[in-house]
């Protein structure tokens, strides 16, 4: 189980990221935030206890260690 999830993107420059937080659910842990992010198109990844990973659940963008998640906001 993940202790430490940071989102990390294209909507601050790839520099501070955002802490989530964990929600517990019997043996698992669900992590969350909330951006307040201008429409538009983001990039970001998930640094989850100093790893980098990307979401299945989100579209992805790119190749090889460039390749990221797709963030589309309305």
């Amino acid at each position: 189980m993940a202790e430490c999830v940071q989102v990390m993107g294209s909507f601050d420059g790839w520099t501070q990221g955002e802490e989530m937080s964990p929600e517990y659910s019997g043996d698992y842990a669900r992590f969350s935030t909330i951006l307040k992010l201008r429409p538009g198109r983001y990039e970001i990844k998930f640094l989850v206890d100093g790893e980098w990973q990307l979401s299945p659940e989100l579209p992805t963008v790119g190749e090889g260690m460039m390749k990221n998640n797709l963030l589309v906001v309305e």
